[in-house]
């Protein structure tokens, strides 16, 4: 009985931090008059920057594996996006966790692009 009563604890928890992790999730679509100017929202944007880096650094690997099997021939762009691709997903889960860390301090002022291209994976930006 008590292994039925773990298991449904198990499946509530995971029911509602999965929930909260699709509807807390900002859209890249969010966008108000202040949306980005003000300090709550800078810092916000900054920390829920850093949480999607840290979950989804890994996706750099299959990214640039792609992007360089495009531009090169599969076992070529297979080796140089492989390791391509750990390089990134490094970069990213350090600077996803500097950004979990510090979310309140703002250390990058407007030159975060110089430091990772884009603020999520799979994301080009393009302006």
């Amino acid at each position: 009985m008590t292994v039925l009563k773990h298991r449904t604890a198990f499946w509530l928890i995971g029911a509602f931090l999965g929930f909260f992790v699709i509807t807390a999730t900002p859209s890249a679509e969010a966008a108000g008059p202040l949306y980005g100017s003000t300090y709550p929202s800078k810092i916000t944007g900054k920390l829920w920057r850093g949480v999607g880096n840290v979950l989804f650094c890994w996706c750099e690997v299959p990214y640039e594996i792609n992007h360089e099997v495009q531009n090169t021939d599969i076992f070529t762009g297979s080796i140089v996006g492989f390791f391509k691709g750990i390089y990134f997903t490094g970069q990213r889960l350090v600077l996803g966790i500097v950004d979990v860390v510090t979310f309140p301090i703002d250390i990058y002022g407007n030159n975060y692009q110089s430091i990772q291209r884009t603020k999520f994976p799979f994301i080009d930006e393009v302006e």
